[in-house]
């Protein structure tokens, strides 16, 4: 349990939490202004002891810690090199660093600035009247520590030999500061004396972002985050601990900022990440209005401007073409030993070795589709997921839709054509079973794929509607897109995590999770096989699941994205249920 807030604070400092940026307005020196230059992160909050306070009083960390997804993490090499850092800083501080140092070190407005990743070289500062600062186990262990002296402050360092871990602290003009090394609390006493040195706040990473952020008229909130992605993005820690896995994608910038607000049942993040030059273009187009035709019952929706037509065939075949009922069975026995038969053995009198072998050509049965898409030119292109888990059945299925935005009006007789050449190869050895039947649909007709197979879909002006499902072609196709004026919104989203939509993931993820033969199957969220036998949890049914059900007073999720070339704007809306 004392990990938790040690672990907790380095997790939030790499990148899992939130981002944050946008100065404080306030009399007082910024806290950015009184940390050394060369921070690779850099983490504010306007009260870390609310912050803390929430955290520590919330049903959402009682929920985590008995949860698999913590009982998981627990076991991780993430982990365990945290807890190893965090013991050896105790050893070097005399003191436990756990739950109650952190508490008793978090004042009112705070920062932290994280230098370096692998070794976990940091400096903290918060503001704190000098009876608290007096009062903490620090100060009262000061005795221990070497005394020096920065000008006309003092400060305490100690080092642990064996780990060769250092731990400081200084406190002056109502700051406590504390740090992983000497110079970083010297440093900050400097700027701190009025010191001419340059600080986070002059770095050009940070300076630039923050003007920004300032343009993009974000008040200043609760949480923020400056991150200088170009050091950070290289980092072979980053590579391998950052959930999101998007490594490419992020190389396109080279700073973010992130501003956390909480008002009542609404969070809000505004975020802003810089490009570096040289990157791609932005990109065009405006999506609110596609995104506002999707089902208000639909799990997941998201609109994109300017897809490329392979990206679209790709989504196309993925979610709606390609779907096919699949069978697997789990070999346990070892495969057969490789044939060691040499070629032009002398039972071999067939074959020819002075002809080369006949390869037959084959032709892409999605070549018409990916040229139809091609000359068609998407200019938007929105995906709907919706979830269908009837109470009489004990399967849950996931219905899939795009509607697809084009510079000019579709065709549905060579939609018609280029779907079938790329399904028949996969369903029929002639033109048997691939017929398509017209329907009346809201708005005109429909067409249905005949057979098995569910592929339905509707052509209005220069819209396409493809769908797995026909109830939910006809939700699409029975509201009017509607013509708003351009906000430039280049990407929007929305994801449902209402108590029914978290009780059809449950269903869906028991059965992803199901087991080989003799193991004990995987249980409901309800019965967490977690952590008592040490063994670890089914990463959909227990891992996933346990994140999901710690925060099950979110509700639903929202996005909205303005790509303006050499910056990003992102707004996302965290909506929790009401109490």
């Amino acid at each position: 349990m004392k990990r938790l807030v040690w672990i907790g604070v380095v997790a939030a400092v790499l990148g899992v939490a939130v981002w944050a940026a946008v100065e404080i307005e306030s009399s007082a020196p910024s806290p950015a202004k009184l940390l050394p230059d060369g921070a690779l992160l850099y983490l504010e909050a306007k009260d870390l002891q609310s912050l803390l306070h929430d955290w520590d009083s919330s049903n959402e960390k009682s929920t985590w810690l008995d949860g698999s997804n913590y009982a998981a993490f627990s076991r991780s090499h993430l982990f365990e090199r945290l807890s190893q850092a965090q013991d050896e800083f105790s050893t070097a501080a005399t003191v436990d660093a756990d739950e109650s140092l952190l508490g008793s070190v978090a004042g009112r407005e705070s920062a932290l600035a994280l230098y370096d990743i692998g070794n976990l070289e940091f400096v903290y500062v918060t503001r704190m009247g000098q009876v608290q600062i007096e009062a903490t186990p620090l100060w009262q262990a000061r005795e221990k520590f070497e005394q020096r002296a920065e000008g006309s402050a003092e400060f305490y360092v100690r080092k642990d030999t064996e780990s060769n871990r250092t731990a400081a602290f200084a406190a002056r003009d109502g700051w406590l500061i504390l740090g992983t090394r000497a110079d970083l609390v010297a440093g900050v006493l400097d700027r701190l004396q009025s010191a001419q040195t340059m600080s986070l706040a002059d770095e050009a990473w940070y300076a630039d972002a923050l003007k920004q952020a300032k343009e993009f008229k974000s008040p200043a909130g609760d949480l923020r985050m400056a991150i200088n992605l170009e050091k950070v993005v290289p980092s072979p820690y980053f590579r391998s601990y950052w959930v999101q896995q998007n490594i490419t994608e992020m190389k396109q910038y080279r700073t973010a900022l992130c501003d956390l607000h909480r008002e009542g049942r609404e969070y809000r993040e505004d975020r802003v990440l810089l490009r570096k030059p040289g990157a791609p273009p932005a990109v065009s187009g405006d999506v609110s209005g596609l995104l506002a035709i999707a089902p208000d019952d639909a799990a997941f929706a998201s609109a994109t401007a300017s897809p490329s037509p392979a990206s679209v065939l790709a989504e196309m075949r993925e979610n709606i073409l390609e779907l096919r009922p699949q069978r697997s069975q789990t070999a346990w026995s070892a495969p057969s030993a490789v044939s060691q038969q040499n070629a032009g053995s002398s039972y071999d009198f067939e074959t020819r070795i002075d002809a080369a072998p006949v390869i037959v050509a084959q032709s892409d049965p999605y070549q018409p589709l990916s040229a139809l898409l091609a000359s068609a030119q998407p200019t938007a292109l929105l995906e709907v997921f919706s979830t269908r888990a009837p109470e009489d059945s004990m399967f849950a299925s996931i219905e899939r839709a795009l509607v697809l935005q084009s510079a000019s009006p579709w065709n549905a007789a060579a939609i018609q054509s280029a779907i079938t050449a790329a399904i028949r190869p996969g369903l029929t050895a002639s033109e048997l079973g691939v017929e398509w039947t017209e329907r009346a649909a809201a708005g005109g007709s429909s067409f249905a794929l005949s057979g098995q197979v569910p592929i339905y879909f509707a052509v209005r002006n220069n819209n396409l509607f493809l769908a797995t499902d026909e109830p939910l072609l006809g939700a699409l196709l029975s509201k009017t897109l509607q013509t708003t004026s351009p906000a430039g919104v280049t990407y929007a989203a929305v994801f449902r995590h209402s108590p029914g939509e978290q009780r059809t993931f449950r269903r869906i993820v028991n059965h992803l999770d199901s087991v080989g033969p003799g193991q004990k199957s995987s249980q409901s969220s309800d019965e967490e096989s977690d952590s008592s036998d040490g063994n670890t949890p089914p990463f959909f049914s227990g891992n996933v699941d346990s994140l999901s059900q710690t925060f099950s007073g979110v509700v639903s999720e929202s996005m909205e994205e303005k790509d303006q070339g050499e910056s990003v704007i992102q707004t996302v809306h965290y909506m929790w249920k009401q109490e």
